[in-house]
């Protein structure tokens, strides 16, 4: 078991770094550069207009830190056919588990490190602690984070009824944390550290209980492909990721609009792509995903320039993602028996994605407009430079573009 663990997280590392390549190419991670420099000014003028005492203060801190409990899921490796083949090995499956966990609480733990080192002037400042307090919050956040660990560990039996309180999720997961970070932020570190040491003490141990009951094949599985399903769909932001197959879903509030194109044989590929890209779940997921946390980000930040740079980024961002949509029905055999030619698609597809981006445009206008109404330079800026990089990536780049991929698939 312990080579098969070591086998499958070797192949698992492998295949992130190349997908790690892809999404960090140079592009992006000068765009990350900008972004993160211009995300720790905003957070750094900001910590300036707060004071200690800043009543809705500890219910941030709570809720960043509940947040920050939650990332991070428990890592098996476990493949479908593990049900059939690693059936004989039940009972050595619980060493292979536990390799799993370590691994987990390792990555688990690095991310609670980087989070509380980010909260820790926000903390300061607004609640006045100690730096031994501090280390008390972080010792806090560990223990609660393996205690969220090794309950997921423990779902992975099959436990009794009496069993169901400690494997209840909801209640180690988001019940304890809540009242342990509460009275660490409002009453006593110490206090709230003592309770969640004992609290993960207390889950280790009770390991020993359940670990040689019969494990729950099914769910150990379904929690696995979750697991890398959610991995899968950050990757697919950035770049095609063939293990995430693509489903439809019928969207009838859509109908009003879609119901606008007019039947006739130039508009076939408008007909194709508006319906498909608005029924495919992966496809209008990955568009309203960016366009969410693009908002969620102009709405917390202000100043002149990086609105600005934040709008154009991930507009181009989002056009990029649609961009292979293109070829979506190239495997098609009657598309290519349509009485039209190849400019009515290119035609088509630029006049989707304008619709797209140009609304995403305005969203992300309102945004900036709401959070700098103050500010002209940043709404011009905002505005002409949509207008223009819309203009650009949709009927100078796009065309080249697709024009590179048609040589690439030849």
């Amino acid at each position: 078991m312990k080579q098969l663990f070591k086998r499958r997280l070797v192949n698992h590392l492998i295949e992130m770094m190349k997908y790690l390549r892809l999404v960090f190419n140079d592009y992006f991670v000068l765009a990350l550069l900008f972004m993160i420099g211009g995300l720790g000014y905003a957070y750094s003028n900001a910590l300036k207009q707060l004071h200690a005492g800043t009543w809705w203060a500890p219910l941030v801190i709570v809720g960043v830190l509940l947040i920050s409990v939650q990332l991070g899921r428990l890592a098996t490796f476990v493949k479908d056919p593990d049900y059939v083949f690693l059936l004989p090995k039940e009972s050595e499956m619980a060493d292979y588990l536990r390799r799993g966990f370590n691994y987990s609480l390792i990555l688990a733990g690095l991310i609670q490190v980087l989070i509380w080192f980010v909260m820790l002037p926000f903390v300061q400042v607004t609640t006045k602690v100690s730096g031994l307090e501090l280390l008390m919050l972080l010792g806090t956040m560990l223990c609660l984070k393996t205690t969220w660990l090794n309950v997921d560990f423990a779902r992975k039996y099959r436990l009794k009824q009496t069993w169901l309180l400690r494997g209840n999720r909801l209640l180690w997961r988001l019940i304890v944390p809540v009242l342990i970070l509460g009275n660490a932020i409002y009453f006593s570190y110490l206090v709230s550290l003592l309770a969640a040491v004992l609290v993960a003490l207390d889950s280790l141990l009770s390991r020993r209980s359940w670990v040689n009951r019969p494990l729950d094949w099914q769910t150990m599985i379904a929690d696995e492909n979750s697991r890398m399903h959610t991995v899968y769909q950050f990757f697919n932001l950035f770049t095609d990721v063939p293990s995430i197959a693509g489903s439809v879903k019928r969207r009838r509030y859509l109908d009003g609009l879609l119901g606008q194109i007019k039947l006739i044989p130039k508009n076939t590929y408008l007909y194709l792509y508006s319906h498909s890209i608005a029924r495919d779940n992966e496809m209008s997921g990955l568009y309203v995903r960016l366009m969410v946390i693009g908002t969620v980000f102009l709405v917390f930040i202000k100043g002149e320039a990086l609105p600005i740079i934040l709008c154009l980024l991930f507009l181009y961002l989002i056009g990029f993602q649609m961009i292979p949509f293109y070829f979506h029905f190239d495997d098609n055999a009657f598309v290519h028996i349509y009485p039209i030619t190849n400019q009515f698609q290119m035609k088509s597809f630029q006049r989707v994605l304008f619709l797209m981006l140009s609304s995403v445009a305005v969203v992300f206008g309102i945004a900036v407009i709401a959070v700098n109404f103050d500010n002209v330079v940043t709404i011009a800026g905002v505005i002409i430079g949509e207008a223009l990089e819309i203009w650009a990536f949709i009927w100078l780049y796009v065309p080249r573009r697709i024009l590179r991929g048609e040589r690439n698939r030849d």
